[in-house]
């Protein structure tokens, strides 16, 4: 006899499901499976760290990155004062300036300009003005406003 005859029909039934269960589960549907878990988990545990701490990743990429042959002028770095550099442009004057001299021109703010006969100047509180001293308030007015300095204070003229 056949080993296939011999076979009860419960056993026969029993066979013909484990086949079914063996062919749902075959080795693409598994590999597929394992890969799709695998992907989500990763995307998962990346969202709640970006979650947890913003910066996490941008920091360890910044960390292995190492400055290799950076060139100053084009990143604009600074390096050192260089002897041979561009001079700037001085002023001169034919005498210093005094507080007479000045007139205020605008006020806003924290800020005013100034004018001489020679020179139209923007000032902040903090600024060093020759023949004023250090500016230490600037109050706008109604009329113009009052710019008050260690020297002197200017107060424009209503018009």
């Amino acid at each position: 006899m056949s080993p296939v005859l011999s076979r009860s029909p419960s056993e026969a039934a029993l066979s013909g499901r484990l086949r079914r269960i063996a062919g749902i589960f075959n080795f693409e549907r598994v590999l597929t499976l394992s890969l799709c878990l695998a992907s989500l988990g990763f995307f998962v545990s990346a969202y709640s760290i970006s979650l947890r701490d913003p910066d996490y990743f941008t920091r360890q990429i910044l960390s292995s990155m190492r400055p290799t042959n950076i060139d100053p002028i084009i990143t604009g770095t600074i390096i050192e004062a260089d002897k041979n550099a561009m001079p700037a442009p001085q002023i001169v004057r034919a005498r210093p300036p005094v507080a007479a001299d000045y007139q205020i021109v605008m006020v806003f703010e924290n800020e005013a300009i100034l004018a001489t006969d020679q020179e139209l100047m923007r000032v902040k509180v903090g600024s060093r003005v020759p023949g004023l001293g250090d500016v230490l308030k600037i109050d706008p007015t109604e009329t113009g406003g009052t710019v008050v300095a260690s020297e002197a204070t200017l107060r424009s003229v209503a018009q």
